[in-house]
């Protein structure tokens, strides 16, 4: 194979080849400028650090990132049409597959990412104290941005490869022999970052999101908060029971004094009127992107070394390729086939036999065939999405939501279990000829409600978690019949699941010749399968409608990387480890997430399944599962428990990702070292050696 040297071996040490997207990079880079004199400007020293924060964008917010990052695990299965199946399985390689787009983890183009972000940053480290037209408070308010970020992808890529090279200056020259650095080293100085990063901020006095640097940039309390972060995965993943107080420590300093606040009302948190950083009240770092979806390449990670500075990612990274702005791509990831399914309620359309249409710019309407009229139906129908059928939730994690469903309000922030119709279509699905006869509720009263439309209307598809063979589950059915289509998670004619069985469903696949409640061939099409439909994951839905952007292949959501919340999961998990009183901190935030009226704590004994558990609950979809998982050495048993598509191949290599092997070839000091890993899963390598090696199995 062609030698590829990445960012780490081969990057050059003014940084011009990781231009951001801002104009000044793009148009200063070609006048012949040396970095010495660019970055003694203002705006050169800015861009450099908007450069710096742009790589976020290929991480969060991102596919590849989330099936790496909280796939794989107990909480979600992968759909239909999922582009990382052989990863999702635990059957994966070194080998890096450049622009496959069918199915490929990008594990060798996030290496390059990162090692790509962490020189902005250590380039921003030399050159922002060199730079004599900004003040000392603005440079060292540079310098937590800095220092920050370098703790931010340091932070993935350690969790992700485990041993990794570390860089701490810009690279100047290739360099052929990395050698990899112990885990507790690495993190050892990610929070040494963060400590200086703080520091920083506060001597500048960015304490707020509104005092940052940019927009969407970080401030002391973001600091902190990843403090409080990564001292948790210290110290449970490496048991370095040390860092269990300084993670109560930093999380508890947040809760109290960052100003950060729940909304009443949890959909709030996720609604697009909230969605920008410096608006939602519970977030703590988000990485932004811009509200303008329409030109330019704001929202695109740099582009790669390769090609001189031109080398495109991955378009599952880049989302839309760099010809078109870029932006979120996750309220595509959870959505099943609600428009284009199976046909039993008809097909996708704007006519009179049609309930359904995916909403486009100045197609918004469906005739009605009980009025003649055309039925408006853009702000109900756009926040639905794409049907892309990447992730459904795993029968764990819908039957875990379900047993908070009368009490929290996550169930229904988080799950969308129907998709719902305007009730002048009602006439409009020849197959259900009392679709008409239901309850329907007024689309402006759900609105009050709920911030979003998503529980107005009449049911068209419902999604129900009981056994479809079970007394309540024929009733239901009795209840459905010519109303609309049931699917119940499992049992009945159309199940989502295989069995009820947590540890051995798998979402169905294939049609049904004859209908059993029908006598019919209306769920003949595959599509009516589990792996195609299914209840959705709705929190980075567009809930709100946008007319320039009708369920849009692009989102604007800032995605939150850090809130209030996790501070709250935080502190009780380290308070659990060091005798606190873990109980009160959870049913603090569950309080806060209660239905108003109901009572929402619990009681009894917490342990680390309680903690994983509510985590669960309040994290699902944010980046995180996988490695919570991993650190907590409950993985394995998790994945065989509750993910019967990977429980068949994990194993304890799978603690680790594999070591691009691109990498592997472009180095001359490879070597076969010989690294056993514990009973946990953790790599026994404490000290410093020659050669760059692969993580044990791979």
């Amino acid at each position: 194979m062609k030698k590829i040297l990445s960012m780490l071996f081969a990057a050059t040490a003014i940084g011009f080849g990781a231009t951001s997207c801002s104009d000044f990079l793009e148009e200063d880079n070609k006048t012949g400028e040396t970095a010495d004199l660019a970055y003694n400007t203002i705006s050169g020293i800015d861009g450099l650090i908007q450069s710096a924060y742009t790589y976020t964008h290929g991480w969060w917010g991102k596919e590849p990132s989330l099936g790496l990052s909280e796939m794989g695990s107990d909480l979600f299965y992968f759909g239909y049409d999922n582009k990382q199946k052989s990863m999702l399985k635990y059957d994966i390689s070194a080998e890096a597959l450049g622009s496959n787009v069918a199915d490929n983890p990008c594990l060798d183009e996030y290496w390059e990412m990162f090692y790509a972000g962490v020189d902005v940053c250590n380039n921003a480290l030399k050159y922002v104290p060199e730079c004599s037209v900004i003040d000392d408070n603005k440079k060292a308010a540079y310098l937590a941005d800095a220092y920050f970020l370098r703790a931010l992808y340091y932070s993935q890529m350690v969790a992700l490869w485990g041993p990794i090279p570390y860089n701490s200056e810009p690279v100047n020259s290739i360099n052929n022999t990395p050698v990899r650095v112990p885990e507790a080293e690495v993190y050892a100085n990610i929070l040494a970052d963060l400590k200086l990063s703080m520091e920083n901020y506060k001597k500048a006095n960015v304490m707020t999101a509104k005092a940052a640097t940019g927009t969407g940039r970080a401030y002391y309390y973001s600091a902190e908060a990843l403090y409080a972060r990564v001292a948790l995965y210290a110290a449970s993943w490496l048991g370095q029971s040390q860092y269990y107080n300084e993670a109560l420590t930093a999380a508890t300093d947040v809760i109290n004094n960052s100003g950060a606040k729940f909304y009443s009302r949890y959909s709030d948190t996720w609604n697009m009127n909230n969605e920008e950083a410096t608006v939602n009240t519970e977030n703590l770092f988000a990485v932004h992107y811009s509200n303008d979806l329409s030109a330019g390449r704001d929202n695109c990670v740099p582009y790669r070394y390769s090609g001189g500075g031109t080398g495109q990612y991955n378009s599952l990274i880049t989302r839309t390729g760099y010809g078109r702005q870029g932006g979120s791509a996750t309220h595509l990831m959870f959505p099943s086939l609600w428009n284009n399914g199976c046909d039993d309620i008809g097909p996708n359309g704007q006519t009179d036999k049609s309930i359904f249409f995916r909403m486009a710019a100045g197609k918004t309407t469906i005739k009605s065939k009980m009025t003649g009229e055309n039925i408006e139906c853009g702000k109900y129908y756009s926040p639905y999405g794409r049907g892309f059928t990447r992730y459904l939730p795993s029968l764990y994690f819908w039957q875990l939501l379900e047993s908070v469903k009368e009490t929290d309000q996550r169930y229904n922030g988080t799950l969308l279990t129907s998709y719902r119709i305007p009730y002048e279509l009602s006439q409009n699905a020849a197959n259900y000829p009392k679709m008409g006869e239901q309850e329907f509720k007024d689309y402006e009263e759900a609105y009050k409600e709920d911030g979003n439309y998503f529980n107005g209307g009449g049911i068209a598809i419902l999604y129900s978690i009981l056994d479809g063979d079970s007394e309540e589950g024929k009733a239901l059915q009795a209840e459905a019949k010519d109303k609309y289509r049931l699917q119940f998670a499992f049992g009945g004619d159309i199940p989502v699941y295989t069995t009820g069985d947590p540890k051995t469903a798998l979402p169905t696949e294939g049609g049904k010749a004859v209908s059993d409640v029908y006598g019919d061939a209306r769920y003949k099409s595959e599509k009516i399968e589990g792996r195609r439909s299914y209840p959705c994951i709705k929190k980075y839905l567009d809930d709100q409608y946008n007319a320039n952007y009708p369920t849009h292949d692009l989102s604007y959501r800032d995605i939150m990387v850090l809130r209030l919340a996790e501070m709250y999961l935080i502190k009780a998990e380290a308070e659990l480890a060091t005798g606190g009183n873990a109980l009160a901190t959870i049913n603090e935030l569950r309080k806060a997430r209660a239905i108003s009226g109901k009572d929402n704590t619990i009681s009894g004994t917490v342990d680390i399944e309680t903690i994983l558990k509510e985590r669960a609950l309040e994290l699902c979809g944010e980046y995180q599962r996988w490695f919570d998982l991993k650190r907590t050495h409950t993985l394995i048993s998790h994945v065989k428990a509750y993910n019967a598509q990977a429980s068949g191949n994990i194993d304890v290599k799978h603690y680790y990702r594999p070591i691009p092997l691109n990498e592997l070839e472009a180095v001359t000091n490879r070597a076969s070292v010989s690294v056993a890993q514990d009973a946990n899963g953790v790599l026994q390598y404490t000290s410093t050696a020659e050669g760059m090696w692969q993580n044990p199995g791979y």
